[in-house]
């Protein structure tokens, strides 16, 4: 049991994800990294900046702060400290623009140079902080997990975790459904964070893979009372009740549609979007012309709490399709964690586990009926109900999750 705990608490992990860790979205990857920080050395690789990228966006902060890795190499790692805790952001050289290739031997040639990008970086870190035991943690961007060469020191484990449907996100799909078959058939531990992609990935790599749901930080999402909190000036001057979405706008996920009722039945309440948006979604479904809809756009993460504060009820009106039947969003903790009454649609296996605790529809009528029932029946007691059920969905929690199971494929390989 002594040397179980040695190897338990004794690696390094080296973590890679779709999200860099300052992506203005609040991403699972960057919180998964935080909270192995408590206990673990961990580093942080960025995703790789193309050419196209840097050319784009070069001026821009998040480019403009990494210009001499990206350009380089150089000053490539440096230590971020963030909410109590501290751990190493990386950055790799900037990589080649391949994603339009079709598959075949053009693209494998370039991807290899791209890949040969962050196992540089994995190297120097190895070399530059004496690395002698590590976990490679790839998050949803298997187009680098095949970046281990045989000739360096080999992690523990390696592990894949999916986090969204990849076939569903046009961009990525085109080559990300091929290769994260090929990450969950290599990987030595394979997580999802929803049922469905469980049981995608399990068909697709035929073993067994792991539910690690997605989870929330209560200390950033817990509401004091009001009168503590200053009313942000976007929502100053509305009216009635406040109906809540924080997240992103997007058309492949949103039922614009619902949210044009929600707006049409509900006159003398307000309804408030926080989040990234397009514009022309906003303008097809006509929501700029209505009167009790706040548009607000997309705020950091630790300022939703001010928003969620002034809130009378929270909502996820997702469309119920391929992408999202794979989803355990992010903001239905955060809701409980602010105590606050949620309406979802009916989109998911994963929402329909906090049956009774939240409303779940299947209709559009439903929804809104569901609206009328929280807003008049919600009691002190039922918001006390919601945090303690936020507080078994935390962080935390998952991190346990996350370090046994590792633990589990350490021990199975030795």
């Amino acid at each position: 049991m002594q040397g179980e705990a040695h190897i338990q608490d004794g690696y390094d992990l080296i973590i890679l994800g779709l999200s860099r860790w300052d992506n203005a979205l609040n991403s699972s990857t960057f919180n998964i990294a935080k909270e192995f920080a408590r206990t673990h050395r961990v580093f942080y690789i960025d995703k790789p900046f193309s050419y196209k990228d840097y050319l784009q966006e070069k001026k821009l902060s998040p480019i403009h702060s990494r210009k001499d890795a990206i350009r380089s190499g150089k000053n490539y790692c440096r230590k971020l400290e963030t909410d109590g805790v501290s751990f190493y952001v990386v950055t790799p050289r900037m990589c080649l623009p391949i994603n339009f290739l079709p598959d075949g031997r053009l693209y494998d040639w370039v991807s290899l140079y791209n890949r040969r990008l962050v196992t540089e970086v994995i190297q120097k870190l190895i070399h530059d902080f004496s690395i002698r035991s590590y976990v490679f943690f790839n998050s949803f961007l298997p187009t680098y997990f095949d970046v281990l060469r045989p000739n360096m020191l080999q992690p523990l484990v390696k592990v894949y975790r999916s986090c969204d449907n990849i076939s569903q996100e046009k961009y990525i799909a085109r080559h990300g459904v091929r290769l994260e078959k090929q990450a969950a058939k290599e990987a030595d531990l394979v997580l999802a964070s929803s049922f469905m992609l469980q049981k995608n990935l399990e068909l697709v790599s035929n073993r067994i893979v792991h539910r690690v749901a997605n989870a929330a930080d209560p200390e950033i999402f817990s509401c004091p009372s009001p009168q503590n909190l200053i009313r942000p000036k976007e929502i100053r001057s509305i009216r009635g009740k406040m109906l809540l979405y924080t997240g992103r706008l997007s058309n492949l996920r949103i039922d614009y549609e619902l949210l044009v009722k929600i707006a049409k039945a509900r006159p003398f309440d307000t309804l408030v979007l926080v989040g990234l948006f397009d514009e022309w979604d906003l303008v097809k479904y006509g929501l700029r012309t209505f009167t009790n809809v706040v548009i607000v756009g997309l705020k950091p993460v630790k300022a939703l709490r001010e928003f969620l504060a002034f809130s009378d009820l929270t909502l996820i009106p997702f469309k119920k399709n391929t992408l999202t039947e794979s989803i355990y969003p992010l903001k239905i903790n955060e809701y409980l964690a602010a105590g606050k009454p949620v309406v979802s649609t009916n989109f998911s296996e994963d929402i329909r586990t906090f049956i009774p605790h939240i409303s779940v529809a299947d209709s559009h009528e439903g929804f809104l009926g569901a609206i009328d029932r929280e807003l008049h029946e919600f009691t002190e007691q039922k918001s006390k109900s919601l945090i303690a059920l936020g507080q078994q969905n935390t962080w935390a929690h998952r991190g346990k999750e996350f370090r046994e199971l590792i633990h589990e494929a350490i021990l199975k390989r030795m």
